[in-house]
């Protein structure tokens, strides 16, 4: 995987990562009081354009 996007503000990180084939991965994931939590989202093309007119 491709990492495209990466962003810490402990103890949340966020993450953007393209698949081998082709898919985008959003990972959100927080560390606290010693516990992990990962939340991982596979973005399809609506998806990504929603995301897109969010952002810009």
């Amino acid at each position: 995987m491709e990492t495209i996007f990466s962003s810490a503000h402990p103890p949340k990180t966020m993450e953007l990562e393209r698949t081998d084939d082709g898919l985008l991965r959003l990972v959100v994931s927080l560390s606290k009081l010693g516990q992990n939590t990962m939340l991982e989202y596979f973005l399809d093309d609506d998806d990504v354009e929603a995301l897109r007119k969010a952002l810009t």
